[in-house]
């Protein structure tokens, strides 16, 4: 945990009580007592400082003092096919981590219909994974997640509505008959919309469904990842390529 992360409603003025698994990682894991300084944000909002005042019965007092304003929404927001349970949290974790807008999960041909009746789909199990993510990568911003059990609707509707004004935002990723992404993206600043497809692949309807609203396909390499590495690799590369073209 690199940043403590409040909901704006824990404040009470410039005090916020830590419970649960907050104040047994400031007490058990960083061994923070009265008197430490931790690193503090609130979610959407600013971050700061908060100091140790008190442990009382398992809860712990800081006092919070916030000097840097909010952080900017990141430019990339995911939309990402369904993975398998146990995949689904690592990815969660690392999108927030390295930080996008929103994601969306959708299923596909190769997304396996029982994945949806997951215990990790539930709000919080899904809020538990983006907040774990935020804390390591020390952001504020915690991702909107919605889940979209039908795919060409959510696609032609509200994905379709998101990239019409700019339809050059959408980036659709797949390991073959794509260019790579730094020939797509270039140079582009501004927001993007990722769509990563399920351990298969998406299909060729789906493609074409995607090709259809605006979408450019654009591969990460040669190389075949599994959905929570592609997050990753996606970006980083991203990443990378809006630094290379600051610097230019």
């Amino acid at each position: 945990m690199n940043l403590l992360l409040l909901d704006p409603g824990e404040l009470d003025g410039d005090v916020a009580w830590l419970t649960g698994r907050r104040a047994r990682h400031v007490t058990t894991v960083l061994g923070a007592g009265a008197g430490a300084r931790l690193r503090v944000g609130v979610v959407r909002g600013p971050r700061g400082s908060g100091v140790v005042e008190a442990e009382d019965s398992g809860r712990v007092r800081l006092r919070v003092e916030l000097e840097e304003a909010a952080e900017a929404p990141p430019a990339v927001s995911l939309v990402l096919a369904l993975p398998r349970p146990k995949s689904l949290s690592r990815a969660l974790e690392t999108a927030a981590q390295l930080g996008v807008r929103r994601i969306d999960l959708v299923n596909a041909w190769r997304v396996d219909k029982s994945y949806f009746d997951s215990p990790r789909l539930a709000p919080e199990s899904l809020r538990e994974s983006l907040v774990l993510g935020c804390e390591q990568g020390a952001i504020t911003w915690l991702p909107d997640v919605e889940v979209h059990r039908l795919f060409t609707p959510f696609v032609r509707g509200a994905l379709a509505e998101r990239v019409a004004g700019d339809r050059s935002r959408g980036l659709l990723l797949h390991p073959r008959d794509a260019a790579p992404i730094e020939e797509v993206v270039g140079d582009r600043a501004g927001e993007i919309v990722v769509a990563i497809g399920p351990d298969g692949g998406w299909i060729d309807r789906e493609l074409e469904t995607f090709d259809d609203i605006g979408f450019r396909r654009a591969t990460l390499g040669e190389r075949v990842l599994r959905t929570d590495v592609a997050v990753a690799a996606a970006l980083a590369q991203l990443e990378l390529l809006r630094r290379a073209a600051a610097a230019t």
